[in-house]
């Protein structure tokens, strides 16, 4: 049986800022006013703060998280998902960003036809002692007539 290094206390007295997973593709559901729900596929990081008494953290905890949240990954559940990464992981701070395509339908201006319009989206955040801190981007794509 392996040690479990990242679970053995650590004796240095020095915190770790940031440890987590970066850029992994994951499917997830959001919320859609027009359908209900919208599949579609996010690269996804996440990391945390962890106090100094922590020598590191098991990554498949933050797929584990990943896994829990992800048929309800929208605006509205970041929070939670903040705070699920700092509980399981013990940590000080935690951080989540998503990038995904947001698909919208829309009607051409001169034939009035309907097609899907791919949206460049955002969200992410962080939630630490001091409360939680939310940012949405998304990408619009202006045609120059």
């Amino acid at each position: 049986m392996l040690e479990d290094v990242q679970s053995s206390k650590d004796t240095r007295n020095i915190d770790i800022d940031n440890v987590g997973i970066k850029d992994i593709i994951y499917p997830i559901s959001l919320r859609d006013r027009s359908k209900g729900a919208q599949h579609t596929t996010a690269k996804i990081t996440m990391s945390v703060q962890l106090p100094h008494q922590y020598k590191g953290t098991h990554m498949s905890r933050f797929v584990e998280i990943l896994n829990k949240h992800k048929d309800n990954m929208d605006i509205h559940n970041v929070g939670s998902i903040l705070q699920d990464m700092r509980e399981r992981l013990s940590s000080h701070a935690s951080f989540i960003s998503l990038k995904f395509p947001y698909f919208m339908e829309k009607k051409a201006p001169v034939s009035n036809i309907a097609s899907l319009m791919d949206y460049e989206c955002e969200f992410g955040g962080t939630c630490s002692d001091n409360g939680l801190d939310f940012i949405l981007t998304c990408a619009v794509f202006m045609p120059m007539f």
